[in-house]
This record gives C-alpha cells, structure tokens and sequence, in this order.
C-alpha cells in the first residue's frame, strides 16, 4: 500500500475511535440535561462533561478534516487553503456544504474561544452544537463511504 494511503487508513482508524468518543459525549451533555439547564446551574460533573463535548466536537472536526485534506491531496486536487479541500469535498459530496462546515466551526470557536458570559446565548451556543454532531457524523461516514469506494479502504460505519 502507498504511504498516502497508509495515512489516509490510519485517520480513518482514528476517527472511529474518535466517532465513539463524540457520541459519549453528547450523550453525557443530553443524560445530564445540560439543555434544559443554565449555565449557573451546572454542577461540577456538568462542567466536566461540557468541557469533554466541546473538546471532543472540535478533535472530530480537526481530524475529520485532516482525512479531507488527504484524500484529496490523494486524488490530486490542488489546493492552496482549507477552502479549497472543503470545495472538493462538497463536489463530491461527502460533505453537503462548505458553508455547513464553517458554521459548526464557528460555533465550536465561538464556545471553546469567546467564554461567553451571557448564559442565555451560551445555552443557545451548546444546543447548536448538539445539533451539529448528526453532520459531523454523516459528513465520517460521508468520507469513509468515498475512501472505501475509490481507494478500498476502511468500511462503512
């Protein structure tokens, strides 16, 4: 096997273990009702378990976005920034829109950078990003689909 290649199945190991993680953690944040609660409400586990979902939505994003980056140096596209791996990606449809992936970054930077102190909108900031991991989700398996399909790698998840 090619050493890209080894790469690319290496990230998509990676990301299984990842997938696993991310939908623990969003589980913990909707067991616990941390949507229905404000923020000043959190209890010590609460805070534990939103500062794991918030870092296991931006490590998902980060790597998820690694595997784009390579399967698309694999396949040859040129590329010159991150806008460009996200072009090929949404051509080829394993992710549905640029513009969906930069929101959910947003949103993850809006949470792991701004320390909003508002809670109403920090309670709005967590629900969007609950709402994002089905996405994120479809976008891995997305990914996985392409890689198994044009390089027979991995399998669907």
């Amino acid at each position: 096997m090619k050493t890209h290649l080894q790469l690319i199945a290496s990230r998509l190991a990676q990301l299984e273990k990842l997938r696993a993680y991310l939908i623990h953690a969003t589980g913990k944040i909707e067991q616990c009702g941390m949507l229905q609660k404000r923020p000043e409400e959190y209890t010590l586990d609460d805070s534990n378990n939103l500062a794991a979902f918030r870092m296991r939505v931006s490590e998902f994003q980060e790597h998820l976005g690694k595997l784009l980056a390579s399967i698309a140096r694999e396949e040859e596209i040129e590329y010159s920034g991150f806008s460009d791996v996200l072009a090929f990606a949404e051509k080829t449809e394993i992710i549905n829109s640029e513009s969906a992936w930069k929101e959910i970054r947003e949103i993850r930077n809006q949470i792991n950078h701004e320390y909003e102190d508002d809670p109403e909108v920090l309670t709005e900031i967590i629900k969007k990003m609950v709402a994002s991991i089905p996405a994120l989700l479809e976008w891995e398996a997305g990914a996985r689909n392409y890689c198994a399909a044009k390089f027979g790698l991995g399998e669907s998840a």
